[in-house]
């Protein structure tokens, strides 16, 4: 499709924004309009290689503006039906944005696109400010890709509605132990363990022997060199990280060239049948990985992967892997661990015992981690703020998120939730 057609339907559409006066969701849209509005929608999520679509992938998949979303049956967790290459994730994004669902979406986006755009003119008047055709039609087309981006998220939402009602303390598959047949569960020592249980984090050396720590670098080095690791432009541009991440499923690695991944992946998925066995988590089982890059200077801010009550979503245990074999103190990138904070279980604690909590600080560090080739790092997904420090040299990290409710293994010894 032409980029033409894409200005001259934007165009058409901001021209004619004024003579409306239909209020918002009482526009009667006709089958003409619909139809080139749609082929508009297809072509933004394409344009500049995908970007869009690359950035719609990944609130999906992080939960960014969304939902975090379980399977259609029964709470089975995000992994592809068997015989399909696809997971749950990429059917649903496949789903709603095929031609028929784009038809669909015109109305509700661009009632809102209308709206915001609106909105902007007003703030410009307001200003003194006046826009030209061309600044229009850009701005036209970012709205517009803004709208389809959170209209997309919020029908994916709207449907796992009912899977998230029942949060994470009834999705999933639990990863029991007894049902493991991969290996004796002993990857983890008693100070790694001790450290995760106590202090909210550890990490084991040597998870990976030496030269399948030097396969996996050369394996991730191939597929950033063939450009499937991508840059997370929304955060990107507001400073907050500069990586470039994919996510990649277990079953879609490529046995014979990426012998290394193989090795890895089918390890960290055994992480929550162990971390089950030793310390009764309750975490599901996953193998979803998230692959990650940064270059030099690349940084990640001060954040944490979970949360509780309204910021639940799901995560409980972040396991990282670094598969950077040549690395040393100089070459920066450390992950730098903040003190775990109170989580609401240990401040109900103190309020039960008519004690007042101790006072944190939020920028008490706990310890820097070097991202050193063959460490596995582990910590809370909810309790442990984190930030990637900037890096000096090419860093590599392969991140798995186990799901599982709060509760369990966070509060008191001797007392769980119900799950």
């Amino acid at each position: 499709m032409k980029g033409g057609f894409l200005e001259e339907q934007i165009t058409k559409e901001a021209t004619e924004r004024p003579k409306r006066e239909e209020q918002a969701g009482s526009k009667d849209w006709d089958e003409a309009t619909i139809d080139g509005m749609a082929k508009v929608l297809e072509e933004i999520l394409l344009e500049k290689s995908r970007l869009a679509k690359n950035d719609l992938e990944r609130r999906i998949r992080t939960g960014t503006g969304v939902r975090d979303f379980k399977a259609r049956c029964c709470g089975a967790p995000d992994v592809p039906v068997p015989g399909e290459d696809e997971d749950i994730a990429a059917r649903l994004l496949k789903e709603y944005t095929k031609p028929s669902a784009m038809r669909e979406h015109v109305g509700p986006i661009m009632e809102q696109a209308t709206q915001i755009f609106s909105r902007v003119q007003d703030r410009g008047k307001t200003d003194g400010m006046k826009m030209d055709s061309d600044t229009e039609v850009q701005v036209v087309r970012d709205v517009i890709k803004e709208c389809l981006i959170r209209h997309v998220l919020k029908c994916i939402n709207n449907e796992n509605s009912g899977n998230v009602a029942s949060g994470s303390h009834d999705a999933g598959l639990l990863a029991t132990p007894q049902g493991y047949f991969g290996g004796d569960l002993e990857n983890f020592d008693q100070n790694c363990i001790r450290g995760l249980m106590e202090d909210g984090y550890g990490y084991q050396d040597d998870f990976i022997d030496e030269n399948t720590t030097k396969d996996i670098f050369k394996e991730l080095e191939f597929m950033d060199f063939d450009g499937k690791l991508v840059e997370v432009q929304q955060q990107k541009m507001t400073g907050y990280r500069t990586d470039r991440i994919m996510w990649m499923n277990f079953e879609a690695l490529d046995r014979e060239k990426q012998p290394g991944l193989v090795t890895l992946m089918k390890k960290m998925i055994s992480i929550p049948f162990e971390l089950n066995k030793k310390c009764s988590l309750y975490l599901q089982a996953s193998s979803n990985f998230q692959l990650a890059c940064y270059p030099a200077k690349a940084y990640y801010k001060r954040h944490v992967d979970g949360g509780y009550e309204d910021l639940n979503n799901g995560r409980k245990i972040t396991a990282v892997f670094y598969p950077n074999d040549s690395w040393s103190e100089g070459d920066g990138g450390n992950l730098r661990l903040f003190k775990r904070q109170l989580n609401p279980f240990q401040l109900q604690e103190y309020e039960k015992k008519g004690e007042a909590p101790p006072i944190q600080s939020k920028e008490d560090v706990a310890e820097e981690v070097e991202p050193k080739g063959g460490r596995m790092v582990l910590f809370r997904s909810r309790d442990m703020p984190h930030e990637v420090l900037a890096t000096r040299g090419k860093r590599y990290a392969i991140s798995l998120w186990m799901m599982g409710p709060p509760g369990p293994g966070d509060q008191a010894d001797g007392h769980h939730s119900r799950t």
